[in-house]
């Protein structure tokens, strides 16, 4: 007598279910290599922005050095980081001769805001 093997679960539910983790699994490293190369790019703007702060402030100090050095009353300086932040600058001198730092500070400029968004003021028949 010939015996044969019959398994339990057929084989193609085992290749459907092969193929359905061999795609989530794709499915994940996709969005893990999309999420690095966002990260990447976050950083590297970061990265530009912090270098670009540390260029101010250090040209923000050859100015108060140059001003503690000098006799002026006072000074007043805004030293441009990017487009939209610059770091201002204030310093008065004392009547015994030393330096007062006034504002040393990060400045954002505003940015305008566009009128043409269609925004529910609350009323009826019409927009803001």
């Amino acid at each position: 007598m010939k015996r044969s093997f019959v398994s339990p679960v057929g084989v193609g539910v085992l290749s459907v279910i092969t193929v359905l983790l061999v795609l989530t699994i794709s499915l994940f490293a996709a969005l893990a290599v999309s999420t690095a190369q966002a990260d990447l790019a976050l950083s590297q703007k970061n990265a530009e922005t912090v270098a670009a702060y540390y260029a101010a402030d250090a040209q923000a100090a050859q100015l108060y050095a140059a001003f503690a050095a000098g006799d002026q009353p006072s000074l007043e300086a805004e030293i441009p980081i990017t487009q939209r932040q610059s770091l201002i600058l204030r310093l008065n001198r004392e009547a015994d001769g030393r330096v007062e730092v006034v504002e040393w500070r990060t400045h954002t400029s505003d940015v305008p805001a566009e009128d043409n968004l269609p925004v529910w003021s609350g009323e009826e028949g019409g927009n803001g």
